[in-house]
């Protein structure tokens, strides 16, 4: 199990009640990652509509997860 920190920004968030939680996980890679958070916290957002973090780096849906990361999910946002 690895041992993983993760932010969740604007309505991602809101949906699921907190800004930030730290768990333990399996998962191998960021997509998988979040189809299990969508699903366990009924996240709306389709994982093809947010960006996506790993330690503070943009990163692509087959990034490897390892112990320790920061993994940050921001759907998109409007502002000037």
């Amino acid at each position: 199990m690895k041992q993983i920190t993760i932010i969740y920004f604007a309505q991602l968030g809101q949906q699921r009640g907190l800004t930030e939680e730290t768990i333990a996980t399996d998962v191998a890679d960021i997509s998988e990652l979040y189809q299990h958070l969508k699903k366990q916290h009924n996240l709306s957002l389709a994982f093809s509509n947010i960006r996506v973090a790993r330690n503070e780096e943009f990163c692509s849906a087959d990034s490897s997860i390892d112990n320790g990361d920061t993994i940050a999910f921001m759907p998109p946002m409007s502002g000037g």
